[in-house]
């Protein structure tokens, strides 16, 4: 594989990973009946939380991030679940160039557009660029490291287990109970929270079980920004596999 391709897999690799780290610090609730969460503690809200989101086997994720180095993305929209089907977009920073990424067990497949194709391929201009990526999928597998990197983070057991190793920092943070309100019309109860610069709230649904809806953070020592929603809890994740004659073997 190309080096400019290879680090084309590793960068879309380490920014999930980054962005996973992330709702682990703030990790806490979400979801037709008042589930009778916002009258628990700040403890308890945030232990059923995790305890529900642990349980989905799957789940939509929408990520807006500002001020994080590269290769952090500016944005990331995933449907993931617990068998290793995944697929969405990554936006990056430099310039705004989007690539769709699907996962279906071993095999992956990546569909850079013209601009992260300039970003990250530099070599490539304007119509090269273009040409290359026209109606083709760049298709890899996890037996190859940087395929393995996708698969690895493209994954919801993988994301669960983020959230599950960072849980015992999320407890040193302050977390104080906010206002109800609503994230995308469900009701849901705000859970602030501290943590030396960083602060940010969890919103917690209160009907259904207690998943969490969105999460807010920001660190003022550096200036970085994060929102995520969460959505479609165990809904099936259909990945559409394109067609030998739109694929390109980068293995």
């Amino acid at each position: 594989m190309p080096k400019t391709r290879k680090a084309t897999f590793s960068t879309l690799g380490v920014t999930l990973c980054a962005t996973a780290l992330t709702v682990g610090l703030t990790s806490t609730a979400f979801a037709a009946d008042d589930n009778g969460i916002a009258d628990k503690s700040v403890d308890e809200i945030s232990k059923a939380s995790r305890a529900a989101l642990d349980g989905v086997s799957s789940l939509h994720v929408e990520a807006e991030i500002k001020g994080m180095a590269e290769p952090a993305p500016a944005a990331f929209e995933l449907s993931y679940d617990t068998k290793g089907n995944c697929t969405g977009t990554v936006t990056n920073q430099r310039n705004k160039g989007s690539m769709e990424v699907l996962r279906q067990g071993d095999r992956v497949w990546i569909k850079p557009d013209a601009k992260w194709l300039e970003s990250e391929m530099p070599e490539l201009k304007g119509d090269a660029a273009a040409e290359l990526v026209k109606g083709k999928y760049f298709e890899t597998s996890t037996k190859d490291a940087n395929g393995a990197k996708i698969a690895e983070l493209c994954d919801l057991n993988g994301f669960k287990q983020q959230i599950r190793d960072r849980a015992g920092e999320a407890q040193k943070a302050t977390v104080t109970k906010g206002e109800r309100t609503e994230v995308d019309g469900r009701p849901a109860i705000e859970l602030k929270v501290k943590k030396g610069t960083q602060e940010g709230s969890s919103f917690v649904a209160t009907e259904g079980k207690p998943y969490p809806l969105k999460v807010e953070a920001d660190d003022s020592a550096d200036g970085v920004e994060v929102e995520m929603t969460f959505s479609e809890f165990d809904k099936p994740v259909t990945v559409k596999t394109p067609p030998a004659d739109q694929t390109v073997d980068i293995n």
